[in-house]
């Protein structure tokens, strides 16, 4: 069955614009949310080491985590729920996103006429759509929309992924800048060899300032992170902008985030008939397009 018309202008390009946005604006989320303790809720005064020593592998990551609470505070990080809004193509859109640890996430964005809800539970991946006055039209997501939604259940961004768990390859650290202020150069693979890019990290908080993202098509993507504040302690940047050859794509304005926040696996669960669907979808990979359901 296929879906009305609101769900059909989601497009997998615009589908995979929205994917980007959040995994930029959460991967940062979970870099710079735990609370810091003391004086450094005002103002941090932590010396980190001169640029030259933070380009050596084991200097840049005591200097990263520690940035960031250290492991064990990391370790304790178990969900994150952000709001704010999300600016593409002339839009201003709501957004609400809760993420839990290892790979679940939910994210709702409101359109001015419906509400659209991405969920990531694991391997199933599904789609809520809710228009005023309509039973919720429900939806398993295979194929490259899947792919493309499944990164949103990534907790940790991929620096991060590769110092705590070995998920990728730090290629190369160098002495660099950006815009005028020294900066570690990280030049980075993802585990699965999907993405390489280069993060540019300030020295004196240890705060990224933009990653740069070789596409697999040639093209290149760049996200700046500014506007950082803190917040009881947090330092996050509330300002995120995605452009795509040079071309804004999307910004991201962070209005709330929290941490630890209670989210129960069952907040992810899809409706019954859901399940079934996907399985059989998997299944049989090459018939057609990912079907559709519809649940009252």
């Amino acid at each position: 069955m296929e879906l009305n018309q609101p769900n059909r202008v989601i497009s997998l390009r615009w589908l995979v614009a929205v994917t980007v946005f959040l995994i930029s604006l959460l991967s940062v989320a979970a870099w710079f949310m735990w609370p810091r303790s003391g004086l450094e809720s005002e103002a941090r005064v932590r010396n980190y080491g001169t640029l030259e020593q933070l380009t050596r592998f084991s200097n840049f990551r005591q200097a990263y985590l520690r940035a960031n609470g250290g492991e064990a505070a990391l370790a304790s990080l178990q969900s994150v729920r952000a709001t704010g809004i999300f600016e593409s193509g002339g839009q201003q859109l709501p957004f609400f996103s809760l993420k839990r640890r290892p790979n679940q996430s939910i994210t709702t964005i409101t359109f001015p006429n419906y509400e659209l809800t991405y969920v990531v539970n694991g391997d199933l991946i599904w789609q809520r759509l809710l228009m005023p006055g309509a039973a919720p039209l429900y939806e398993v997501k295979t194929g490259d929309e899947a792919l493309a939604l499944a990164q949103m259940g990534d907790f940790f961004d991929p620096i991060m992924r590769v110092l705590l768990f070995d998920e990728g390859i730090i290629e190369r650290l160098s002495p660099s800048s950006w815009m005028g202020t020294p900066a570690v150069k990280v030049e980075f693979l993802t585990k699965d060899g999907q993405m390489r890019a280069a993060a540019y990290v300030e020295i004196k908080d240890m705060r990224p300032l933009a990653r740069i993202e070789e596409l697999p098509d040639g093209q290149e993507r760049k996200v700046l992170y500014s506007d950082y504040r803190i917040v009881s302690g947090m330092q996050e940047p509330f300002l995120v902008e995605t452009f795509l050859n040079d071309v804004v794509q999307s910004r991201v304005v962070l209005e709330k985030s929290d941490v630890n926040v209670g989210a129960v696996a069952s907040l992810f669960q899809p409706p019954e008939d859901l399940v079934p669907l996907q399985l059989q979808e998997l299944a049989v990979p090459d018939e057609g397009n990912a079907a559709t359901s519809e649940v009252e």
